[in-house]
């Protein structure tokens, strides 16, 4: 988190967990939970944490100031991300695994959704995804004979450091 504590993402845990600046470890209650619910968290341009929907049928965040809260999906089913990507727009893109279609959450919490030239059913799916310079994602093959991008329109390039930032990709 941008104040330093470290945020567990809860995969079958009924209660979130976080190590603080200070190794002091603590525990906060979710709205959600459920076997399997998330897989990776990705830490938003303002300073939410989302967590990346595996089995959960709802979008859960902690954000900057300790409050949980959830989210409506338009999407949701078994398996279906593994992880996401913060775009330079401040979108968040859910990484695909048993997904068929392409879901996101923006920078004003509106969640939508969005066809994949390739998916679960063609037997492609993916771990996780890295942003490039040039503002797309490019999602990591596993099983996927292809590699898949997201062309998210980005207005100027980044640099390297800035693309290999944690801020930006979670594997």
């Amino acid at each position: 988190a941008p104040n330093g504590d470290i945020h567990f993402v809860p995969y079958n845990a009924p209660v979130g967990q976080k190590i603080d600046k200070n190794d002091v470890v603590s525990t906060y209650s979710l709205v959600y939970t459920t076997e399997s619910a998330y897989y990776s968290g990705v830490l938003a341009s303002n300073g939410d944490i989302h967590f990346i929907p595996y089995f959960a049928e709802v979008g859960q965040k902690i954000d900057i100031n300790g409050v949980v809260s959830t989210y409506s999906l338009v999407y949701t089913i078994t398996n279906a991300y593994r992880g996401g990507v913060l775009a330079p727009n401040g979108d968040i893109h859910f990484v695909p695994f048993a997904a068929n279609i392409g879901q996101k959450i923006d920078k004003y919490g509106i969640v939508s959704t969005y066809a994949f030239p390739y998916t679960f059913v063609d037997g492609y799916y993916y771990w996780g995804g890295i942003l490039a310079p040039n503002g797309e994602i490019h999602f990591v093959p596993s099983g996927a004979p292809v590699g898949m991008k997201i062309d998210t329109l980005s207005a100027r390039p980044f640099s390297r450091a800035v693309c290999l930032s944690p801020f930006f990709n979670k594997l």
